[in-house]
């Protein structure tokens, strides 16, 4: 299903690539044209994060459909943004769902949303969710897979909060990373301290998808956007 937005929105073109788990749709953000792809942008898989959603949504309000060749998906877990949890509907956090590898069947703990970072310590990752019944058992996943069989984007960048740093996973070009965290003032790293078994990004490095995870920090959608929005749209205009 397709449709065009208004002038709000200029240019972008608007598909539901599925539905989620609780019935709401999922859409994803076209630029204009048939032409390649130069990435794929996308936020908010966990509800509680609803803050990446919001920067998304400023760049798609800043930047025309015609001025970027990239994909941006605003919301990933609709279920999970309108509760406000981590999870979607089901109870599965998304992130953990993927049939990559790493995935296992045991539930697994992360921290509570808005702990203070000086607590964010092993014997407070209390925040229990379900990695499915299986592999790829949500909806959410399902249909996230097939959009980016069908795009395949030369790159992901796929935002989060609130580690406040961007991990680099595959062959990411230097120069993207080196732009991104300059603009941001971000550390980067291609290695990850905790247990993230069946996450979105392992099923990407193991297809040969580049991916940028770009964690922002806990913050107002002022002073987050003050920091973040240069540098991204910087890369959707590149």
């Amino acid at each position: 299903m397709s449709e065009r937005l208004g002038s709000e929105l200029d240019g972008w073109r608007v598909e539901e690539y599925g539905r989620s788990r609780g019935d709401l749709p999922l859409r994803v953000f076209l630029p204009e044209g048939d032409g390649a792809l130069a990435g794929l942008l996308t936020a908010g898989q966990h509800g509680e994060e609803a803050d990446t959603s919001l920067i998304v949504r400023r760049l798609l309000e800043r930047i025309p459909g015609s001025e970027t060749r990239w994909a941006v998906i605003p919301v990933l877990n609709p279920d999970g943004l309108l509760a406000g949890t981590r999870q979607n509907s089901a109870g599965v956090d998304l992130n953990r769902n993927f049939p990559s590898a790493t995935w296992e069947s045991d539930p697994t703990f992360t921290f509570p949303p808005g702990i203070d970072p000086e607590i964010r310590v092993l014997a407070n990752r209390t925040n229990r969710s379900s990695p499915g019944a299986h592999a790829g058992s949500e909806p959410e996943t399902r249909a996230l897979i097939w959009l980016i069989e069908r795009l395949d984007p030369p790159l992901v960048v796929d935002l989060h909060s609130p580690l406040e740093l961007i991990f680099v996973r595959g062959a990411v070009p230097p120069g993207v990373t080196e732009a991104l965290a300059h603009s941001a003032r971000l550390p980067h790293q291609d290695q990850f301290v905790g247990h993230c078994p069946g996450a979105f990004d392992d099923w990407l490095t193991e297809r040969g998808t580049p991916v940028l995870v770009y964690e922002v920090e806990h913050d107002g959608l002022p002073a987050l956007c003050k920091r973040h929005l240069p540098g991204l749209e910087a890369l959707l205009r590149g």
